[in-house]
Order: C-alpha cells, then structure tokens, then sequence
C-alpha cells in the first residue's frame, strides 16, 4: 500500500509541470512547432522534437517536415534544462499560465520564449507573469520611445527603446505602468507605498513622474537646436545630464550627493538639473541659466502636483506653448525671481495671473505666438483689442489674432467671444 501510495504521490509531483504534448511558439504560430515526448517512466525527461510547416498544418513526427536529430530534456521543479548539442545546454524557469495551456520559457541568456498548446485559443489567455521580470541584460535598441517601467538593474526605471521585441522575444507584458505597480511587485523597498527607493534614498514617485513628463516632452517636440559639430552638449534634454561628468547634483534632507549619469543615452529624472528634497518630496527644482538642461515642448498641466515645490527655476529653456494656470498653485512667491523663473523660454499667452510680465527681467521668445484675443500684442486681453478688432472688421481687413473662431473671417462673433474672455 506505501509503494502505490508513493508512486501516486510521484506522478501527482511530476504532473505539475506537464510540458509533453505538442506546442504553438508565439509570433511563429504557422511556421513552427516543439512536441515534447516524454520517454523516462520515473523522470521527468525526454526528448523536443521541432515540426516545420509552410501552411499552418503540422503533420506528427513521421512526417517530413519534422526537423533534425531531437534534443533531451529533463525537468526539475520548475526548470527545464534542453540539450541543443555540441555543448549548448540552456535552462529555462517555466512559468505556466491559463490552466497550463500556455507556458512561458524564461532564459536569463535568451529571455522569454512563448509557447501555447496545439488547439488553444492564445488570444484567450489574458494572464501573464505577476512576478518580477528583470530588464538588466536586455537591449531594446537607441531610440528614445518610452516603453514602461521595468525591474532594472536592482531597481525600477522607466525603460525606452525602439520597440518591445528583442531578439524575437515580445517583452510587452513585462512592462508596468507605473513606477508604483513596479516597486509593488518588485521591491523589497523600505519606502513608504507612494515612494520610490533609489540609491537607498525614498523619492516620491508622482513628483519623479513629473520630471519625468518634461524629459519625455522634450524628447517628442524634436526641437531643432542647430547643433554646431555634433555637439555632446546638445539636445533636448540635454544629452550631457546623462554623462558621469553631469554637472548636477541633488540635496537630499540637506546632505548634498552627486548625481552622475549612468551614460544609458536617456536622461532620468535624477539626472536633470539641481534638485532639493525634503522627507522624499521635491522642494527645488533649478533648470534655469546656466545649468542648461534644455528643456522643451509643454510645462505639465500637473505642475501643481508638485506640492511641496518652493523653488522653480527653469528661465532660459525652449519651453513652447502656454503655460498651464495650475503653475498658480504652487506653494511659491511668484514676485521672487530667486524662486520662480520661467522666462525667457518660447511661452505664448495670456499667461496666468500669478504671472507679471511687467516684472523687470520678465520675457519671452514669442514671435511664433499667436495669442488670440490680443490684436495689439501686450498680453492683455480688454477694451483697446475691442477697438482695434471693430476697426478691423469697418475696414475689412483681417488680423490672426482677431479671428478667435478661427474661422477665418472677422465679423461679430469674433467680437462677442473676445468680449465675453474679457467680462469672464
């Protein structure tokens, strides 16, 4: 009675990880099929066998399409070691999803290989791997596409690339979406939830987010700098920040830290300009003159996220459109340019009201501004551009900015609209 009991025992043991039978590979669906055989009555082992087709249809292992001598395998607990010959011995950790129709074979070495049973329906299998996947060897190319956020090099970054294939491997359900889904899944962080552990240091993580947001914003607006002699130093952002020899630096609970790039080819939001913080949460960000961080595109409209920010300095970037009324919230004196400056970059108006043009080192790069609503151009929408517009349509002549319809006429709609942004 021991001796069934222990066979049963085995069998229920070695079943848990059942990869015999016949297997689609993802992304070579119709061209490629593995049968794993198992031949070893008290082992988990056998032989892999590979079918070819041209058409979709594979025939069994008497065909002709069945290619080559096979290769062995064996498995214990959830790795499974393949023989591929001539010394070229490869594990993978299974991990088995939907009902283990569909397994996926993970490779420190070669990465992620898909496989799904022959007659399952793949599309229908909606789970995928819940542990922590580690980015840290893999390369998805020079371009700077932000991707997500993964498990790298002991900690989790924003990861871009040129796509989320690499060497015929789709990592796109690896990626998280946040900074915090990855350090929940990922981290043993003494960080509080909300916090992100970076160099033994917790740094919020919708503050990183951001810095984040203007880095990716400066990448996408592909703004033209006129780089003299390709140039280390330009670009937006600045490609230097990503150097070792980065000029920055960050002061965290009042001890100061360089901050060297790690020469990725991304700058990251640690990377960038000077940054104070205080019990994790940024307090000064300085991006200004000087420190040349070359910003552009955008101001985030989730500026006043940033609720401890005392200090924001980021006068003399490439900053384009207008700026978004919530930069009003911050905990900040606006009348202190030594604590807000945003001069000086490409921003249109009308500009917030805690905005003074009229301060004395205030100004902008406007002359690709169309500010509608103010046809004499001093930022100031009121009676006199009512005057100018009347003007206008008396004489019928056209102005851009008078057109606030956009429709490309002036007539009294125009000067309805104007009057009610001025009585509003």
């Amino acid at each position: 009675m021991k001796k069934i009991i222990a066979i049963l025992f085995l069998a229920t043991l070695l079943a848990q990880f059942d990869i015999e039978g016949r297997w689609h590979i993802v992304g070579y669906e119709d061209a490629v099929m593995y049968q794993f055989v198992d031949n070893e009555p008290f082992a988990n082992a056998g032989n892999k066998y590979t079918i070819y087709s041209i058409d979709g249809h594979f025939d069994d292992l008497e065909g002709d399409m069945t290619g080559g001598t096979p290769h062995p395998y064996s498995i214990v607990d959830d790795v499974i070691t393949i023989d591929y010959h001539f010394g070229n011995v490869v594990s993978y950790q299974m991990n088995f999803l939907c009902n283990e129709q569909v397994v996926e074979l993970i490779s420190d070495e070669y990465g992620i290989m898909t496989l799904f049973r022959e007659n399952y329906d793949y599309s229908q299998c909606n789970q995928i791997l819940d542990e922590c996947f580690d980015f840290t060897n893999i390369d998805f190319g020079p371009c700077f596409m932000l991707l997500g956020v993964g498990f790298q090099n002991n900690q989790c970054n924003y990861i871009s690339g040129c796509g989320w294939t690499n060497n015929g491997v789709d990592y796109t359900d690896y990626f998280f979406d946040s900074i915090e889904e990855c350090e929940e899944n990922c981290s043993q962080s003494q960080c509080q939830d909300g916090f992100v552990e970076i160099n033994d240091m917790c740094f919020h993580s919708g503050d990183l987010s951001i810095i984040q947001e203007m880095i990716d914003n400066s990448y996408q607006s592909n703004i033209d700098l006129d780089c003299y002699n390709d140039s280390i130093y330009c670009g937006s952002p600045n490609p230097y920040m990503d150097s070792q020899d980065n000029w920055g630096w960050i002061a965290y609970d009042g001890v100061s830290y360089d901050m060297p790039g790690n020469e990725n080819g991304i700058v990251e939001p640690l990377e960038l300009g000077i940054q104070e913080w205080e019990n994790g949460r940024l307090t000064s960000f300085m991006c200004g003159a000087y420190i040349y961080c070359q910003l552009s595109g955008p101001i985030p409209d989730n500026i006043s996220d940033l609720t401890e920010l005392e200090v924001f300095r980021v006068e003399g970037n490439y900053f384009s459109g207008t700026i978004p009324e919530s930069i009003c919230d911050l905990d900040i004196n606006y009348d202190d340019y030594l604590a807000f400056d945003v001069s000086y970059n490409q921003l249109c108006g009308p500009y917030p009201d805690c905005i003074n043009p009229e301060q004395e080192f205030w100004g902008q790069y406007d002359s690709e501004c169309i500010n509608l609503g103010d046809l004499n151009a001093d930022n100031v929408i009121n009676v006199l551009d009512i005057v100018q517009i009347v003007s206008l349509i008396l004489n019928s002549e056209y102005e851009i900015n008078g057109d606030y319809n956009e429709d490309g006429i002036l007539n009294v709609i125009d000067v309805v609209q104007i009057i009610s942004i001025i009585l509003n």
